[in-house]
């Protein structure tokens, strides 16, 4: 009898995550953005939550926490119940953030854990067309002979400004930073010639491209963008294969159930294997990402390494 009893308790632990799963969820689940609406990771957030309600079988919202560096919605999530109802919409933020600021209040390393990545916003190297180089080693060249060139970012700690400074170690030139606040004066200036380029996303420059004012030399990607693949990556130009693409991701907090990671996981990556989805995504200039918890865990972490060297190599710093 004893046995038994141990038995039907043992089982009954095993079953526990498996039940837990299956009533989920019970209430409606919220995709935490810690930036203001309208932005890459806002629009990123509402495709998924519009996606996310018919194989959940329920509501799903979307909760813009700003402030404070995305802080205030990132620790809104750690302090939030552990059940999947809670959920962070992230960003390369919150990897960089504990080498831009060294006292956060949480360890998001150890109170978060991966759910699911989904898109990449690819970073490409664009320069003035006041300039007449046309590929990344005449820009190099030209960049170490002049040993004065100036480049845009959309802010301090930005992934711009981090991606030019990755650049810079990794070409071996220098340029001074003109921080912009957001890409569309970045933009501005470099199309008017007052900056000699910018690491940029797609979608602010692509008008000036168009108007021949400014040019694009590579990605910043291990593959070619589909909406320019006549542009080719970095590392097709002589320069380390990498990937310096602004990250989004779907995180919970540490303590959220297997079961619960693991239905979301699969859910997020069958509605981005979507060609719908992956053409809505495309239209705001992001590539779907997705794949396993585990590849995702190996991403964090290699990324962690490569923006805390590039970060620490510039002494880059957010006051």
């Amino acid at each position: 009898m004893n046995l038994l009893r141990i038995g039907a308790a043992v089982a009954g632990l095993l079953l526990a995550p498996l039940g837990f799963a299956q009533s989920y969820p019970s209430r409606p689940v919220a995709l935490v953005v810690p930036f203001a609406a309208g932005g890459g990771t806002d629009i990123v957030a509402r495709l998924l939550a519009e996606r996310l309600r018919e194989p959940l079988k329920g509501s799903v919202i979307v909760e813009n926490r700003p402030g404070a560096s995305a802080q205030i919605g990132n620790r809104y999530v750690i302090e939030s119940a552990p059940d999947g109802h809670t959920l962070l919409v992230g960003t390369t933020s919150l990897i960089n953030g504990p080498a831009l600021f060294p006292k956060l209040p949480y360890d998001a390393e150890k109170q978060l854990r991966p759910v699911a990545s989904l898109a990449d916003l690819p970073i490409f190297l664009a320069v003035s067309t006041k300039h007449s180089v046309k590929t990344v080693r005449e820009f190099i060249d030209m960049a170490k002979k002049s040993n004065n060139l100036n480049y845009a970012s959309a802010g301090p700690g930005t992934s711009l400004h981090m991606a030019s400074e990755w650049l810079k170690m990794n070409a071996d030139f220098q340029a001074t930073h003109i921080p912009f606040k957001g890409s569309a004066g970045a933009v501005v200036a470099l199309a008017g010639g007052q900056v000699d380029f910018s690491m940029e996303n797609l979608g602010p420059v692509a008008p000036m491209v168009q108007q021949n004012r400014v040019r694009l030399l590579a990605v910043a990607s291990h593959e070619r963008h589909p909406h320019v693949p006549d542009v080719p990556t970095l590392g097709q130009s002589g320069l380390p294969d990498v990937n310096l693409a602004t990250w989004i991701f779907l995180m919970a907090p540490a303590a959220t159930p297997d079961a619960v990671v693991s239905l979301l996981n699969k859910t997020v990556n069958e509605i981005l294997a979507r060609p719908e989805m992956k053409e809505k995504l495309l239209e705001q200039g992001f590539v779907g990402t997705g794949g396993s918890i585990e590849a995702m865990q190996k991403r964090l972490k290699d990324e962690a390494v490569l923006w805390g060297t590039v970060i620490r190599t510039a002494k880059i710093t957010i006051e």
